[in-house]
């Protein structure tokens, strides 16, 4: 069996996980390793640097500019509406789990 492991860039953006989609839906048996979006595990770390300062503000903008990025993503990626909304419900359900973090009582 196969095992196929794309990096950050190779899904950093629409346009190339529909490539990686095309590459990987041949027909055969694979497992298949997807890393995050490119730029996506920095922002996750600076999310968590500015939580672990106490600074929510500095937090919220760069979860607020990630959250912008995936939605971006989603409407350039999906073409129905159908899809579009599936995938705006699971980044808001992400994103809000995400958010949590900046309340007082997780910091």
């Amino acid at each position: 069996m196969k095992v196929l492991k794309f990096g950050g860039t190779s899904v950093g953006s629409a346009e190339r996980i529909k490539e990686v989609a095309n590459l990987i839906n041949d027909g055969s048996r694979k497992i298949v390793v997807l890393s995050a979006m490119a730029g996506t595990t920095n922002s996750l770390v600076e999310i968590g640097n500015y939580l672990y300062k106490k600074n929510h503000d500095g937090a919220n903008e760069i979860i607020s500019r990630l959250e912008r990025k995936y939605y971006d993503e989603i409407e350039l990626l999906y073409s129905t509406d159908e899809y579009k909304e599936k995938g705006r419900e699971l980044i808001r359900l992400h994103f809000e789990e995400i958010k949590s973090f900046t309340k007082d009582v997780f910091t």
